[in-house]
């Protein structure tokens, strides 16, 4: 019995297996991802915030531990890391004296082309026995529960 008839066969409505599947997947990426993270001296809290770095250089601390699901303190603790290892650097935020931005450096851009080869090959073994219609109805499947989900979060927001 394969993965997807266990899943079918727990599933006894079109609905109800969908979190855990959902928590399931996020679970074994992040586990991939973390492996893979190890075997570059880094944890993943590091490689999610190089990586989110890599996509918005110069962030300040605040948006970087929203973007990172971190908390503030945390995320100073994983960017004082980066930094002794050479991979981020703070400097001066140009519109307050007091607060400090952090950018990735050239080692770590380095790192950044290794990381999306490593990604690329994990979403392909997680994607393995998908056919490319298939993986673009999932892609957009997803990408509609996301904004389903994060436009429901805004007008609780606004409610509040």
């Amino acid at each position: 019995m394969n993965a997807i008839t266990q899943t079918a066969e727990m599933s006894d409505n079109k609905t109800s297996g969908f979190g855990y599947l959902v928590h399931d997947v996020a679970r074994l990426l992040r586990r991939r991802f973390d492996e893979h993270a190890r075997q570059h001296d880094l944890t993943l809290p590091q490689w999610r915030a190089i990586a989110q770095l890599s996509k918005a250089d110069g962030l300040s601390q605040v948006t970087l531990a929203s973007l990172t699901e971190t908390d503030p303190m945390t995320l100073s603790g994983i960017i004082d890391r980066l930094e002794s290892k050479l991979l981020v650097e703070r400097v001066p935020d140009p519109s307050d004296s007091r607060a400090k931005l952090v950018r990735i450096t050239p080692k770590s851009r380095a790192l950044v082309a290794e990381m999306r080869i490593i990604a690329g090959g994990v979403y392909e073994d997680a994607l393995r026995g998908i056919g490319e219609t298939d993986r673009q109805t999932l892609l957009k499947a997803l990408a509609l529960v996301c904004a389903n989900l994060s436009t429901h979060n805004a007008l609780l927001k606004e409610d509040q």
